[in-house]
């Protein structure tokens, strides 16, 4: 099929995430909009239905690289450094997660082939900007199958990380609850909250950019983003692309968050427009999909199904076998962190919330269990995927 406009194509396109979204919703999130959105494009590549340029037709392979930089800079000033300090110990054996699931990767390269298990381990580490990075990486030094390797990893690894993650959060909170249960029942005066040493927080200063509140408007956030990244792309130069232009983007957004020169999550919250940025970042990776024939379907099926089963057996026999989980305190715990790398925000949300829906039954359980749950999750995938897999991503790059 071929589209004589570039209204078509826009539809065409909109189409596909309208699908996935949809799906997403009505599923509770249990099927990824991400897979729905990726593996549609793939079938409708592949059956010649969309062509290989409607990208291009509809006008959004021209603007697309931009999405990517917009969202680093707002995934930088989206890092609280307090809460991952607090958080310390979550932080240290989500890195190790990471570590082992590279380890994987490195192993199986005699199995899939050293520019596959490099384009892939980034994408476990993290989400869309690492495989966005790996995706233009690889297409730059024609590795095609490589590219769309990354972009089929991508599209199915919610589905490799959510079950683990929900199993084995799932064991920890009932666990939990049944202690406190127990304890209830022994001691009718028992308070899970009395238990808690709570710190009381000491005053802060209101970061500078409260006191110009009014003038962070859409269209000034943009221009401020806009700004960054050009310094940035300034630096990357300087650097010589071992410090890239994408390192430097997430970098200058924590600094401008830290100095309180920017609210956080400035350009979701403020602007209201990390969607569309996120919408670009995707259109620049889903063209990769175009290129993958019937006869390589088996192939890269093959490459990631050794991918999945070597890292999710080797997070599962590291924390079963070593005494790094003892950093959470529980086995589960340290499993379910390792395992929100290939899931990432929100989905590390939604997997709590259903873990805590299912165990607890009276609002003190609810709190304790969102306490240890989520917030495990949500820093872990937040150090993973937002954080670290850029830097794993750019480092990789450089050596294919």
């Amino acid at each position: 099929m071929t589209f004589t406009t570039q209204w078509q194509a826009v539809f065409a396109v909109l189409f596909v995430f309208f699908l996935g979204d949809l799906i997403g919703a009505l599923t509770k999130a249990k099927i990824s909009s991400m897979f729905v959105i990726m593996m549609g494009f793939l079938l409708l590549f592949m059956t010649k239905i969309y062509p290989a340029d409607v990208m291009k037709t509809a006008g959004f392979a021209s603007v697309a690289q931009l999405g990517q930089y917009f969202l680093l800079f707002n995934m930088g000033t989206s890092v609280d450094i307090p809460t991952l300090r607090k958080e310390w110990r979550t932080v240290v054996c989500a890195i190790i997660g990471m570590l082992v699931a590279i380890a994987g990767c490195v192993l199986i390269i005699p199995v899939i082939g050293k520019e596959y298990a490099l384009v892939a381990a980034p994408v476990v580490n993290g989400g869309i900007v690492a495989t966005n990075v790996m995706v233009q990486a690889a297409t730059e030094k024609g590795m095609t199958v490589a590219a769309a390797l990354a972009t089929f990893v991508f599209a199915v690894q919610k589905f490799v990380g959510t079950l683990p993650a929900s199993n084995f959060g799932l064991s920890v909170a009932n666990e939990m609850v049944g202690e406190m249960r127990a304890r209830k029942a022994a001691d009718p005066n028992y308070s899970w909250k009395s238990e808690q040493t709570g710190e009381v927080a000491a005053e802060t200063k209101p970061p500078l950019w409260t006191h110009f509140r009014k003038y962070y408007t859409a269209f000034i956030c943009l221009a401020l983003a806009a700004g960054v990244i050009l310094l940035a792309n300034v630096l990357g130069k300087v650097c010589r692309g071992w410090i890239n232009m994408s390192i430097w983007c997430m970098v200058l957004g924590i600094l401008c968050r830290q100095f309180g020169l920017v609210p956080g999550n400035m350009l979701r919250d403020f602007a209201k427009a990390n969607g569309f940025f996120s919408f670009l970042a995707l259109c620049t990776i889903i063209p990769s999909l175009s290129r993958i024939d019937w006869s390589q379907l088996p192939q890269i099926g093959f490459k990631a199904a050794v991918i999945f089963i070597t890292v999710t057996a080797l997070l599962l026999v590291f924390y079963m076998l070593t005494p790094a989980w003892k950093i959470v305190g529980s086995r589960g715990l340290a499993i379910g962190i390792a395992m929100c790398q290939m899931i990432g925000y929100p989905g590390t949300e939604l997997i709590a919330e259903e873990i805590t829906n299912a165990v607890a039954q009276t609002p003190e359980e609810r709190e304790a269990v969102s306490t240890r749950i989520r917030t495990a999750y949500v820093i872990s995938g937040f150090t993973s995927v937002t954080i670290l897999s850029v830097f794993i991503a750019s480092v990789l790059a450089k050596m294919m």
